[in-house]
């Protein structure tokens, strides 16, 4: 039997099921002990939270470096919060236990993140949860399953796994995990590519399945499917799939802190898409040419109130001291009616794709946008490598606007003697039709572009990325998103500003020769894709990949140029590498 997925980490494996369930935390049997005896209750439950999870990040931060790490030390963040302790111990004074306090709270802010429309943000959700299930298995003293002691050669089979869950999994004994929830972004995902292990998520009906623990089970992480029970010939099929798999592996290790260079040994810029310190400590493993985008919505997004503009300063310094002599883009807040967030006053919108999002928002909430404004200045001051990036342009006035805003915060530094830099460069995203349109305009008053490549597809297409009925035409191969990258990229080189891409494409094989085609010289993707687009790159040399281009953009319809790059990207004779 079949199941099919997302496919969430890349590979093969083939071995027996070991079937991953929490434990029971029902606690409508607990008495409420007075107010202050609770208050005890939860301060001792934290404060053996705070000793497991240091316990934890330190296994993580040795199996797969410190940015794994500071995926549990976030939860102690959050728990950690003024404002959230002060929404629990309100609902202590109420009348309420410990564990239905913690549970009503946490509960509120996984509805809140599970209703945001990005994924890596909806993993917020996951996080909590983990962080309230540790919490409630304290305050009831229910011992968690161990996992520590399992035999080689299983495949973890899961509802889901828990960033702490996989911190104690000895994953060198797994051979692949399959979870019925998570995607791409989640941390069960993100541990399994840098530990190259496969894996498979979103598989609907997962766990409602009629197998038990050792049943044999294959879990095709490239294709996204899993095989429950399979035939001699299919385990046969896949074994020459994984080794064809593991070699590849192999070879991705040549490619790593290596130059991004193409068959002509020119180099290109091939920057890290973050958002946060965890992402930026990744890629500086795995040898990032500085940050192409820092995502800083997730800073506002990862608290119950707004982060001030010393802990936004602190925070964007630190991951400009991680590449000091390399650009790091900083996306300014790119929020709207999309992502409910208390703190900032959004109210929900009929269609909050096309509402007061991005720059729009920034704009209409100067007090914040200011704020951050100045907390970029001032991160920037020691090594001026951080440059500020808007989202969702479409005028020219929207920059301005901003420069004028901008200079205000840059006069108010000078005038209370605080440290920053008064030259901080201002570039726009470059991820709507209009702004494509007018980049010879916005040339003149931007320091540098970045293609948004994700919003520039689907705002190109009318189609919601997002939307399950209409995501399949949200193709980035389309001739019309082509078109509008060639004519973005050739009319940003007519004006002689400087232009990255930053969008999912930048790490995908079969249009990275399109890209370099086009003429793209900055690139900036995922770290866990960085060897990949580095081994890609090399195989091309400018004149072939502007010959391939040029035949492209002839083409009708988007299955006729995939099926082209398909064959293209296969046959390609790989140089070797001297």
């Amino acid at each position: 039997m079949r199941l099919k997925g997302a496919p969430a980490s890349p590979g093969v494996g083939i071995g027996r099921v070991l079937i991953y369930r929490e434990p029971d935390l029902n606690f409508g049997h607990v008495v409420y002990l007075g107010l202050e005896k609770e208050k005890k209750r939860l301060k001792a439950a934290i404060a053996r939270f705070k000793e497991e999870i240091a316990v934890l990040a330190a296994i993580a931060e040795k199996k797969s470096g410190p940015s794994q790490a500071a995926i549990l030390t976030g939860q102690v963040a959050m728990i950690s919060d003024p404002f959230m302790l002060s929404q629990i111990e309100e609902l202590l004074a109420k009348g309420q236990v410990a564990e239905a306090a913690v549970a009503e709270v946490a509960q509120g802010y996984e509805d809140m993140f599970n209703g945001l429309d990005d994924e890596k943000t909806r993993q917020r959700a996951t996080d909590i949860e983990d962080m309230k299930r540790r919490l409630l298995s304290i305050l009831l003293g229910v011992e968690r399953l161990e996992l520590s002691t399992i035999s080689d050669g299983v495949i973890v089979v899961a509802l889901d796994l828990p960033a702490s869950a996989l911190t104690s999994l000895p994953m060198e004994r797994v051979r692949a995990l399959a979870t019925e929830r998570g995607g791409l972004t989640s941390h069960g995902s993100i541990m399994a590519r840098a530990l190259g292990v496969p894996a498979v998520t979103g598989l609907v009906g997962l766990m409602g399945q009629a197998y038990e623990d050792g049943d044999l089970i294959v879990v095709d992480g490239s294709g996204g499917e899993i095989i429950i029970e399979p035939t001699a010939e299919e385990v046969e099929d896949y074994e020459r799939r994984r080794s064809v798999w593991k070699a590849d592996q192999a070879s991705l290790k040549f490619f790593l802190k290596k130059p991004a260079l193409d068959a002509d040994g020119v180099k290109r810029v091939l920057g890290a898409n973050i958002g946060g310190l965890a992402d930026a400590r990744q890629a500086q493993e795995f040898g990032a040419d500085g940050v192409g985008l820092f995502r800083t919505e997730f800073l506002f997004l990862d608290r119950a109130s707004l982060p001030t503009e010393e802990e936004q300063t602190r925070v964007y310094a630190e991951v400009a001291g991680l590449f000091p002599d390399q650009e790091v883009i900083i996306r300014t807040l790119d929020i709207g009616g999309d992502k409910r967030i208390p703190s900032l006053g959004v109210t929900k919108e009929e269609n909050p794709y096309l509402g007061l999002r991005g720059i729009r928002f920034c704009l209409a909430r100067q007090d914040i946008f200011k704020s951050q404004l100045r907390a970029l200045a001032r991160a920037g001051a020691q090594r001026g490598n951080i440059k500020i990036m808007l989202p969702l342009v479409i005028s020219v006035e929207e920059v301005t606007l901003t420069q004028k805003l901008l200079a205000e915060a840059l006069a108010e530094l000078s005038a209370e003697g605080l440290a920053h830099d008064a030259r901080v460069k201002l570039g726009v995203m470059l991820e709507t039709p209009a702004a494509a349109l007018i980049v010879d305009l916005l040339a003149k008053v931007s320091d540098f572009f970045s293609v948004g490549s994700n919003d520039l597809t689907q705002y190109t297409l009318v189609a919601d990325r997002g939307n399950p009925q209409v995501s399949h035409l949200c193709d980035p191969f389309h001739p019309a998103v082509l078109r509008n990258l060639n004519i973005v990229i050739a009319e940003a080189k007519k004006t002689q500003t400087p232009l990255g891409l930053c969008g999912e494409i930048g790490g995908d094989p079969w249009m990275l020769p399109l890209l370099l085609g086009f003429g793209l010289e900055k690139f900036s993707v995922s770290a866990p894709s960085l060897a990949a687009v580095r081994r890609e790159m090399i195989s091309w040399s400018v004149a072939e990949a502007r010959e391939l281009t040029e035949e492209v953009l002839t083409f009708t319809t988007a299955a006729r140029v995939k099926a082209f790059l398909k064959e293209a990207v296969a046959t390609k004779t790989k140089r070797t590498i001297r």
